[in-house]
């Protein structure tokens, strides 16, 4: 076996392991709409066939990152005959800045859309001022 700085003679062989190609993945920006109100601000997501297990929700440096794989299931004795159903990752990027209260996000998947509540902070909410 040869290492790393040796020259291979040309009469000694050699195997590469080669995986085998994996399926297609379509990488989507999904679709989604915001509101924001006087406490809090939700961010509705649409991810189609994402289950809850394939969903991730993290929030780092003031950006929300939402994630969704949609893995595509068929029966052995299938033969598929195109790539437009193969499987799909989702992805969203936003910045939520330092108004949202990241200890107090809330999320809830139902039926392809995904919910996610963004509290705001206390000091970023609206208040009224007495007059004296």
């Amino acid at each position: 076996m040869s290492t790393d700085n040796e020259i291979i003679p040309k009469n000694e062989e050699t195997t590469i392991a080669v995986d085998a190609p994996a399926r297609p993945v379509d990488r989507y920006r999904p679709r989604y709409s915001s509101e924001y109100s006087d406490d809090h601000w939700e961010v509705r997501v649409s991810m189609p066939g994402v289950e809850k297990s394939d969903v991730n929700i993290s929030i780092e440096n003031e950006i929300l990152t939402v994630t969704g794989h949609r893995k595509m299931h068929y029966p052995e004795s299938w033969k598929r005959l195109s790539g437009s159903d193969s499987d799909r990752e989702y992805q969203l990027k936003l910045d939520v800045g330092p108004e949202v209260d990241d200890t107090k996000i809330e999320a809830k998947l139902e039926n392809g859309e995904l919910l996610v509540r963004l509290p705001l902070k206390d000091e970023a909410k609206p208040r009224q001022i007495p007059v004296s």
